[in-house]
């Protein structure tokens, strides 16, 4: 479930084409549009039908893998009240179809709704046993200066939910951000919000833990390669930046495994700090983020592990 042309969908696609098994791409964005669902009462339930390319009876879908869905196509006919008013009713057809499939998912869309929430993740992780670095989410003033005062190597400023503001002519992205004496200077503008502080740490490099399930991969990114990246690496170009597949100890693997399940997740691309002393921090866990690229720049078969778990429904 995702739209079509994301990075992910084509090399995934692919394989299962090259192993024989039976596919369809849907995503919502053709919804109502250019596809139809019908949800109708049946002697033992409800059964539940989509139509796009092909007709399918979701009773018979083994596996979904949610990825990137685009937003539902409703009619310009519309006026903005009755296309509000229509979206709301798409999403809650949607999510009947959603829970109506007997399948596995990687992962359930309630399931990675769940697990964005930031507190919770470094509420789970530390329940586990990962070390995190101090943080304090707060729209207190004095809160906000006490928790910086105590951070002598420094604080960074991230985002708590989504790192982009959309803007009538254009689009900004919120980077991580190292605290500097301006930023003091406007503490008070704390006020207007939740405001993530997290105590800096010096690192050696960045850590992305993929996981599929049970099967883990580790990638180090050497971001104190560049400037741009010390703070936070998404600020470079990433192809510039030297990767190298890491073993990392096997109780931090397991660690990562544990953490996806207990979100109850399929897959989750960790993010660690590896400390010059040789310790790993956790930061956080997205529960559908990006992983290609490191496929395309390690080799790492992680399409493959990718549709072994899809294929490993019964």
């Amino acid at each position: 479930m995702s739209d079509p042309k994301d990075s992910h969908v084509l090399p995934v696609t692919e394989e299962l084409s090259r192993r024989g098994v039976a596919f369809e791409v849907f995503d919502p964005a053709s919804y109502p549009n250019g596809s139809t669902v019908t949800i109708t009462s049946c002697g033992a339930g409800v059964d539940v039908y989509l139509h796009c390319d092909t007709h399918l009876d979701l009773a018979n879908v083994r596996s979904v893998w949610y990825r990137r869905p685009g937003s539902f196509a409703i009619s310009d006919q519309l006026k903005p009240e009755e296309a509000e008013w229509l979206r709301a009713e798409c999403s809650h057809a949607i999510r009947t179809v959603w829970d109506e499939i007997p399948a596995l998912w990687v992962s359930h869309p309630d399931a990675i709704r769940r697990a964005s929430v930031k507190v919770k993740q470094l509420d789970t992780a530390l329940k586990l046993g990962f070390s995190i670095p101090r943080f304090t989410i707060t729209n207190d003033e004095e809160d906000a200066s006490d928790f910086i005062s105590s951070c002598p190597s420094g604080v960074v400023v991230k985002s708590l939910n989504s790192p982009v503001i959309t803007y009538r002519d254009q689009v900004c992205t919120l980077y991580t951000h190292l605290l500097t004496a301006d930023d003091r200077e406007e503490l008070n503008s704390v006020r207007f919000g939740p405001t993530y502080l997290q105590e800096f740490v010096k690192k050696s490099m960045d850590v992305r833990v993929t996981v599929f399930d049970d099967e883990v991969f580790a990638v180090g990114i050497k971001s104190t390669s560049s400037e741009d990246a010390l703070i936070d690496f998404r600020r470079a170009e990433i192809y510039d930046l030297p990767h190298e597949v890491i073993n990392i100890p096997e109780d931090l693997k397991q660690l990562c495994v544990q953490l996806v399940q207990r979100l109850n997740l399929k897959f989750g691309a960790i993010d660690l700090l590896l400390k010059p002393n040789g310790d790993y921090l956790f930061l956080e866990v997205n529960p559908n983020g990006q992983w290609y690229w490191l496929e395309w720049v390690t080799g790492l078969p992680m399409v493959r592990s990718l549709c072994n778990l899809l294929m490993s429904a019964k």
